[in-house]
Order: structure tokens, then sequence, then C-alpha cells
């Protein structure tokens, strides 16, 4: 099977996304190229959920809304969701002369109605299958049972795989039974072995009547009870093994809750204590106002010293220096400072000449005195107003003459200190924006989660998963005691047949039965071991050619297999074995499960699809390259969804393998991401045809979008 083209309608982001898909056997790669939130993993669900129905959404599609978000809710409103897929298959027929290739074609609709609400209340889902050909399409009924046979729902993860998940197969987190249980459902699915255990199914059928019939044999009441009880036996062994397969169903659906709901508490606690990162917000807040305080009086200070003494006989030294000099001299002459008033009042207040004469107004001689000191002192009075001035120059001018160089120097070390000190508060205010900035992103991050809820959710997970896994160690347990009983009792039964005339005939019956029984058993057994084993061989040598292992130059990693118990294991030097969850990096323990997936694909030598969502995700360099060669050539069709930084480094691989590139974009990245504003004012998912290694108007993103990111960790 082939995919040859897809059209999205209403499926969330994608309102109306229609794809095309590379089928020429030389350049069979698809490569979508989007950036995260673009539509990548929505596509993936899409299509699963075009061929398999809601089982196989996120929580089998209980609340998972199909419709674009931001449709406005309308009581009543309801919306089409369709996906369409268009796919090839090829049969060969052998004639004479060698195989026949038929290649027939094929368009899948499947359709539901969805309320517009919060609820993600829709109707079950239809799906439709035409044949399509000259003459237009025909209806075909039971389409399950056509994509059932060219995909199995037991290889979905096989042919459909969300590169962040693709450890499924071995990842530590869920239960080593669990991991087995994939491993061996994906191989004996792709490798046809439902055929041989529905006819080892029917051969026990047919064994089960044979059984009857010995019950019509003669009148022997033992030989009747034991045939009565043997098939009791069979119709409890078949009650017991739906049962059985029913509690590994259930064991692992709940053993993959019980890991996803841990995942998600340790992600939420990862993500930070939102009580105490509100407490630290709250003291990077007081924080920041005390800074801005500070920064504020620095600024103030700083001002300040522009307005200062200091800075202005720094500025004016040169000419106060000549000023001061001419002071000097005059003061030298006598002419200032201007005493004489003073001086004279002084006299005149004591009554007494400065020669010892009697000033006292009373006496004509010190009357006579006094008036000529009066007017001596009016005199001065008079005198020219430039020396008052040059007098008070001097005196007032004093303080900035006794400065003199140190006012300059003391100036200079104030303004270094404040500067520094105005210079350390910025950097310290810009530092606590930063954190300030980080704590609100980390806060906003954090999901309201109920970790309390997610807690008891994870005590009831575990709490039915052991419960399915009892059940199911007491189902093994009866169906062991059946066996040895069945055993016990038809032994006993042919001897009595063989006593009987009439049971010769049955017995022969049964014998081949269990003959045929045998040869199929060991068929199945034979084809498991060795296809298994070229499974295994062939996922080791992919694995060590897309990781860059060379055994014989010492590599950690030397050999990967899948071993009798389906248990895919990963060896060091001397045989150690490694912990693909520690002892593997993630590109290792990507290349691993996409080795084994094409491995698994290659050895079935079904012709099928991979459709692989970031596949190159936590590689780079030598491994990011081989990978994606080695994808290409193992593969018969392959659907990439690649990031910008996954294509880094791949360009001329993709030059030279696709067939098909498209670009889809988010138009609500706009502006932060993209550089034009795409215009749109629905919430949709965009294509263009711009290439790896093109863009547009439509497309173009800035360069920078990272810096934000930076900063916030």
């Amino acid at each position: 099977m082939k995919l040859l083209r897809v059209e999205f309608q209403n499926f969330r982001l994608l309102r109306d996304l229609e794809l095309e898909f590379a089928t020429d056997a030389n350049s069979n790669l698809t490569v979508i190229r989007a950036a995260n939130e673009s539509g990548k993993t929505t596509i993936l669900h899409a299509l699963q959920w075009a061929l398999y129905g809601d089982a196989v959404l996120p929580s089998k599609g209980e609340g998972f809304r199909l419709h674009p978000i931001d449709w406005e809710t309308s009581e009543g409103k309801r919306v089409p969701v369709t996906a369409t897929v268009e796919f090839e298959v090829t049969t060969y027929r052998r004639v004479s002369g060698g195989l026949r290739e038929t290649r027939r074609r094929y368009r899948l609709v499947r359709s539901a109605l969805e309320d517009v609400d919060s609820k993600a209340r829709r109707s079950a889902s239809t799906v439709k299958l035409f044949a399509l050909n000259e003459t237009g399409a025909t209806p075909i009924d039971a389409p399950e049972a056509l994509i059932n046979e060219e995909l199995p729902p037991e290889l979905r993860e096989v042919f459909f795989t969300d590169g962040d998940r693709a450890l499924s197969f071995i990842e530590a987190d869920v239960a080593r039974s669990t991991k087995r249980e994939r491993v061996q459902s994906a191989i004996r699915s792709l490798l046809g072995l439902g055929v041989i255990e529905d006819a080892i199914k029917h051969v026990r059928k047919s064994a089960s009547e044979a059984n009857k019939k010995a019950k019509q044999v003669g009148t022997d009441s033992e030989l009747n009870q034991i045939a009565a009880r043997l098939e009791e036996i069979e119709n409890l062994r078949e009650r017991l093994d739906a049962d059985l397969e029913d509690a590994k169903q259930q064991f692992s659906a709940f053993d993959e809750e019980v890991n996803e709901t841990d995942r998600k508490i340790t992600a939420a606690l990862q993500k930070g204590d939102k009580q105490k990162l509100q407490k630290d917000l709250d003291h990077a807040k007081r924080n920041i106002k005390d800074l801005d305080e500070q920064l504020t009086a620095a600024n103030k200070e700083h001002s300040e010293l522009f307005r200062s003494r200091s800075i202005a006989a720094d500025l004016l030294a040169p000419l106060l220096g000549r000023a001061f000099e001419e002071l000097e001299e005059l003061r030298d002459q006598g002419k200032i400072p201007n005493t004489t008033i003073p001086v004279l009042q002084d006299r005149l207040s004591a009554e007494i000449c400065i020669c010892g004469e009697t000033l006292d107004a009373g006496d004509a001689g010190g009357k006579r005195r006094r008036a000529h000191i009066q007017k001596l002192i009016d005199d001065s009075r008079r005198a020219d107003e430039i020396q008052e001035i040059i007098t008070r120059l001097y005196y007032e001018a004093k303080p900035l003459q006794a400065g003199g160089q140190g006012a300059n120097s003391a100036w200079l070390v104030d303004y270094k200190k404040v500067v520094e000190r105005r210079d350390g508060l910025q950097d310290l205010r810009d530092e606590a924006g930063r954190k300030l900035r980080v704590l609100e992103l980390q806060i906003d991050s954090i999901p309201d989660t109920d970790i309390q809820g997610l807690r008891e959710t994870l005590r009831y997970y575990k709490e039915q998963r052991d419960r399915h896994l009892s059940n199911q160690s007491s189902i093994e347990t009866q169906l062991t005691g059946l066996h040895r009983e069945r055993n016990t009792l038809e032994t006993e039964r042919d001897r009595l047949l063989r006593e009987q005339k009439k049971g010769v005939r049955i017995l022969a019956e049964l014998e081949v039965t269990q003959d045929v029984t045998r040869i199929l058993q060991g068929a199945y057994e034979q084809i498991t071991n060795e296809e298994l084993q070229k499974v295994s061989e062939l996922m080791n040598s992919i694995f060590l050619e897309m990781i860059g292992a060379d055994p014989e130059q010492g590599a950690i990693i030397r050999r990967a297999e899948i071993n009798s118990n389906f248990d895919i294991v990963v060896y060091g030097p001397k045989d150690r074995t490694l912990n693909p969850d520690r002892d593997l990096n993630g590109a290792s323990r990507r290349a691993l499960t996409l080795a084994f997936i094409l491995a698994l694909t290659k050895v079935s030598e079904v012709e099928a699809p991979n459709v692989i969502d970031t596949p190159l995700g936590m590689t780079s360099g030598f491994v990011k390259s081989s990978i994606l060669r080695t994808a290409v050539r193992e593969s018969a069709q392959l659907v990439l969804f690649l990031t910008h930084d996954e294509i880094a480094g791949c360009e001329e691989i993709i030059d030279d393998a696709a067939g098909m590139v498209y670009t889809l974009t988010n138009p609500a990245h706009y502006p932060k991401m993209l550089v034009n504003d795409p215009d749109v004012s629905e919430r949709k998912i965009l294509r263009c045809e711009c290439d790896h290694r093109s863009e547009c108007p439509l497309c173009q993103r800035r360069a920078d979008v990272q810096v934000d990111l930076e900063i916030a960790s």
C-alpha cells in the first residue's frame, strides 16, 4: 500500500489542507517542513483517524475535540469533520511465465458531525471506501476489512510513528511484558502469522467436533464422561484464552495510563512549585522596587554634582586664579579690605579717638572732633562703588580660593563614586528584571494541574493494572491445569476408543487433527524463529549504520538484537547489557526504534508507508544524516514531518531523495516568529510550495526567534 493523496476538512487546525505524496521508487521521500505547533502531529492524528477511527485518537477520542478551537460556540450548531485518503494497493498473482502485478487505487472518506462546544461531543464516525477507475468511483462494502488487511491495527505504530513517542518498543518506563507484547504483536502481524493462528483455531474446532462424536460411541459411560469433560475443557479454554487476551490488553492499557499519568506528575513538578515561585516573584518585585528607589537617589545625587560649588570652582579655576592675584595686589595696596567706616564708628561708640583725645559730645573739643569723624564717615560712604564691590568680592570669594585644587580633586572622586554606584545599581536592576521575567514565564508555563488528583488517578490506574496482572496470572494457572488435565483425559479417551469398533474412525480423525496442529505449530515456531532472526539481524545492521558504531573500532554499542522473548536488547563491550533508558543517548534510542520499524517492514516484504513525525529530534551531525539516508533506502515510501532544525545539514540528502516537499505555516506565529503578516483571520495551517531550501513571504521566519527562549532558560 502507498499513500497518494490526503485532504482534511475542519480537523482542528487543518481546515482545508491537501497533500500529495511521492510514490516513485527513486524519489520515495515526502518532506513536510513545519515548525513546532504547525500541524505535524495533527496530520498524523488525522491520518490515523481516517484509517482506524476514534479508537486511535488521544484518550481514544474521549474529550478530544476535532473542530477548530476558535469557532464560536453555538447551541445546536454542528460541524462536519472529514478526512479523505487516496491510496494504491499492489497485488501479485503468479501466472505462467512469472508474476503479474496489479495496481488498484482507492479513496477512503471518514466523516463525523461534532458539536461546536467545549465537550467535544460528536456522532460516531462513518467510513466509506471507493475503488477508483477510469469510469469513476465504485463503492466497496466493509472497508475496514481492506484497511485491516493492508494496514493491520497492530502495526499502526509501525506505519505511523510519532518521533517523540518512537521509543514505545524499548522505553524502560513500561512493563517488560508490555514491550514484549508490542514487539511480538508487530512481528506476528507483519509476517502474516495470524493466518497460522487462525488455522490452528480451526483445527481445534475440528478436534472438538470429533470429540463430540466420541460421546456417541457405544454405551461406555466412562468414555462419555471423558468426552464430555474434554468438551467442557475446550469450551472453558476458549473462554479463558479470550479472558487472557483481554487481561493482557487491559494490563497494557493501564500500564500505559500509569506511565502517562506519572509523566504528567513529573512534568508538573519539574516545572516548579507554583506557590514557591509566587513567593520568589513577590520577593523579586520588592527587590526591584528597592533598587528603583536606590537608583532614583543615585541619579539625583549624580545630577546634584553638576550644581555643586566644587564643579564651578573646577570649571572657573583659570579665571579665578587671575582674579585672586588682582585682589591680593589691591589688598597689598591697602585698598581692600575697606575697614575705615567700621573703625571710625567704633571710635565714636567708644568716645575716644585713636590719638587718645576725648570724643565726648558734651565736651567742646570732643564735639568738634566727633563732627570731623562723622564727616570722614560720610565721605567714605560716598566713595567709589567699585571699591565696595571689590571688597565684597574679596571676602566672599575666600571659600573658592581656600578650596583651590582640592575642590577639583574632591569633585572627581565624588563623581567616580556616584557613577560607579549608579551603574552598579543599574546592572542589578537589569538582572532583577530578567529574573522577574523568568519567574513570570515559569509561572505561566505551569499548568493549573491538580497534582493531588493526578496522584489519586495514578493510584487507581496502578490498582487496575495490578488487578489485571493478577487476573492474568490466575488465568494462566488455570490454563496450565486444564492443559495437564486435557492431556491425561485425551490419553485415556484414545485408549477407550481403540477398544470400540466404531471408535477407530473417530480416533483417526483426532489423530489427523493432532498431526495438523503439530505441523501448524511447528511451522508457526519455525517462521517465528527464522523471521525473528532476520528482523533482528537487519535491525542490528541498520542501527549500527545509523549511529556510526563500528564494533571493530571499540565502539561502546556493539550490537542490538531481538531475543526469543521478543525483548529488544542492546549490548556493549564484553556483551554487557545496556539499559536503553540510561545507557543510550536520545539519538541512539530513536535510531534503535526506527531501525526496528524499518527492519520489520523490510523483512516482511510488505509495501507500506512509513509516516514519521520529527524522526530526527535529539539528533545532530553524522547520526542525523545517517538516520535519514538509511530510512530513505530501507523504506518503500517515506513521509517525514521535519522542523527547520531537523532539516539543517540534511539538505543534500533531501535534494536527492525527495519527490515532494511542502512547507506548512501557522499564521498565529506572526509577529513573533513570522516576518510577514499572513493576513489570515482564521486559525488554520497554511501550505505553500516552498521546499527545504527556500522561503516566501508567507513562510519566512525570523532568525532570532530563540532570543526570548534563551533568556528564559
